[in-house]
Formats: C-alpha cells, structure tokens, sequence
C-alpha cells in the first residue's frame, strides 16, 4: 500500500486569500478612513456673547505728576489682555488741545500683562499715569483689547481730568 504524501506544515493553516481580494479590503479601508476624517475643520471661534467685557466705569485721581485711573470692567473681565491710554492736554500751550474740538489724542501708553503701572484685581483695573503737568487738564480714553484677537477694541468713554 501507498502511503499518502504529507504536506509540509507551513505553520498557519488558513486559507489563502487572492491578491485582488486583498487589495480590494485595503483600498476601501483607506477610503472610509479618507471619508471619515473628511469635515469642517476651524479654529475654535470666540463666543461674542461669552467672551466680551466693557468698562462699565472710569473714574480719575489726580496725584502730583499723576493720573490714577480706576476703572471697573463687565461682562468677561477675565479676557482683558492689554490697555492702551490715550491722553490729550488741554491749554494754551503749542501742541495742546481744546475743551470743545475733537478729540486728539497726543501722548499714547500701552499696558501689557504684568506691567507695573497697570494692577488687576477681579473686575477692578487701576491704571497709573505719571510724568504729567499738574497744572494741565487731560481728556483721556480707554482702548483695550481682548485675549481673542478676533474680537473687537473696547472703547472707553471719554474723561476729562482737571487739575487739583
């Protein structure tokens, strides 16, 4: 009797799968992973209505050569990044303005996080000034931006500060 041949083992015992199945699985496995992470992608947008403040008050000290401006913020406080002080004076003098002309500001100082002239305490903000005349009156305004560029300038209203 003839003993039958033995297949070598060849260590799996699974059915061979034709090439072109093979690449059909992985083709249309790339596909639906192309289709899946296919969308709308953006930035994470600011919310206008979560993420905006305003200066709801601005009141202003005067001591000796400086403006003390002590301001109260609404709304999102916590976004406040930087401040920007316009002042203008009014007088006489060649560069000064006039109580009742528009507003032009002549001297600009910017406050930016963790400057000393500017102290945050919740929604209170205490800005100093110094370096100015005290026999001047000053209009000054408020500019602040928000920790999402995309949001608008806050504008404060104009103050005048008359000297002591």
């Amino acid at each position: 009797m003839e003993k039958e041949r033995e297949r070598p083992m060849t260590g799996s015992h699974c059915p061979r799968i034709p090439f072109s199945r093979l690449l059909a699985a992985v083709l249309l496995a790339a596909l639906s992973l192309a289709l899946v992470s296919c969308g709308k992608r953006e930035w994470p947008a600011p919310k206008l209505s979560e993420d905006r403040f305003r200066f709801r008050s601005v009141n202003v000290q005067r001591g000796q050569d400086c403006l003390i401006i002590d301001t109260e913020l609404a709304g999102a406080w916590a976004n406040l990044d930087s401040v920007r002080l316009h002042i203008e004076a009014i007088g006489t003098d060649p560069g000064d303005g006039c109580a009742t002309c528009p507003f032009v500001p002549r001297i600009s100082r910017f406050y930016g996080p963790g400057a000393p002239e500017m102290r945050q305490d919740m929604n209170r903000l205490i800005i100093t000034a110094c370096g100015l005349d005290p026999k001047k009156t000053y209009r000054l305004q408020l500019v602040a931006s928000n920790v999402y560029p995309a949001l608008e300038l806050v504008t404060s209203e104009l103050v005048v500060s008359p000297p002591q």
